[in-house]
């Protein structure tokens, strides 16, 4: 009993945290990213690359201090990437410690190691929430664009077994997808396939600036079918006001003002600390080694002289989205997204 109020009273610290965060306009999500390992060669997706391969992965000691220092920060959404999250064996550790250090650990997943058992392990370690990535209706397309047979099939089955053992009807799990130049007409079969399931649907908008990935962009307007769409299914749940932007960032490939830096971070498997997952390449310094305050000033620093519109991605959409106007709507969309489900 004592253990259930604790979880509880934790929970709901954290949420006032970063209510508290979110209310002030500081940091609010924070891509680590735990390994570059993938078992699958995406045709999005350069991780898997050579280049990228495994030199060097943090540990469970540099993980504690990463999320002791990013704790001072206030309590962040921490999204673990890669790379396929779930070649790790040690994950559900890598869960605990975030959660402990009060922050909301999430993450998304080819679904191809999702077994019962992993379910269970993950959720019960403390994972807010898991989206698995399924980009067609069609199982030979998906299977065709993420390199790997028997990956739609496997995708399925995973959201199937993360909806099926959640410990809390709080934790989400999400079918996600990313919207490219030829999947538009999926999003709705999509859709009805993650009600079938009894999950919830996300979009994000496809970005091939890190790296050489191909632009992918659709070349129609889309928004207004989008909406259209999601005024139908409650089951999408994709801000309004991130969706609404699509049409002027396909048309010049990105939207400006962007707010990386001030509103969200990311980390690389060596600690070290970006603007975002677009500029690795220029780190402003090291979770792992420098004082995370300094870090902010610096990343705030970068930010207030870039004039960067080179994506708009579902992680910064949100966090920008949930700080403009209409914000009650957003603030209403936010709240019927993490209520709990059944």
């Amino acid at each position: 009993m004592l253990t259930k109020l604790h979880k509880e009273l934790h929970y709901q610290y954290r949420c006032l945290r970063l209510a508290r965060n979110l209310l002030t306009r500081r940091m609010l999500h924070c891509n680590l990213q735990v390994t570059y390992r993938c078992n699958f060669q995406c045709q999005i997706c350069d991780f898997w690359k050579p280049q990228y391969q495994k030199t060097h992965e943090l540990s469970l000691e540099d993980v504690r201090v990463i999320g002791a220092k990013l704790n001072r920060l206030g309590t962040l959404i921490i999204s673990l990437a890669g790379g396929e999250p779930l070649i790790r064996e040690d994950l559900p550790e890598i869960i605990t410690i975030l959660n402990q250090t009060n922050h909301f650990p999430i993450l998304i997943t080819n679904g191809w190691f999702v077994d019962e058992a992993k379910a269970k392990d993950l959720l019960r370690a403390g994972l807010q929430e898991i989206s698995v990535s399924v980009d067609y209706a069609d199982p030979a397309r998906h299977d065709a664009q993420r390199g790997r047979a028997g990956a739609w099939d496997r995708a399925v089955k995973a959201l199937e077994l993360l909806h099926k053992n959640r410990p809390d009807k709080r934790n989400r799990v999400h079918m996600i997808s990313v919207l490219m130049d030829d999947n538009l007409d999926d999003v709705e079969p999509m859709i009805k396939l993650a009600r079938q399931i009894g999950v919830t649907y996300m979009l994000n908008l496809y970005s091939w600036n890190r790296g050489t990935k191909t632009p992918r962009l659709p070349s129609e307007r889309v928004s207004e079918h989008l909406l259209r769409i999601k005024r139908e299914y409650p089951e999408f749940i994709t801000l309004t006001s991130y969706i609404e932007q699509f049409d002027r960032a396909i048309a010049v490939g990105g939207i400006g003002d962007c707010q990386t830096g001030r509103l969200l971070m990311n980390i690389d498997h060596h600690g070290q600390v970006a603007r975002c997952t677009e500029t690795l390449d220029d780190p402003v310094g090291n979770m792992l080694t420098d004082d995370p305050l300094v870090l902010q000033d610096r990343l705030l620093k970068v930010r207030r002289g870039s004039d960067c519109a080179q994506c708009w991605t579902s992680c910064r959409g949100f966090a920008e989205c949930m700080q403009k106007s209409p914000r009650l709507r957003q603030f209403r969309e936010f709240f019927i997204s993490v209520r709990p489900r059944a």
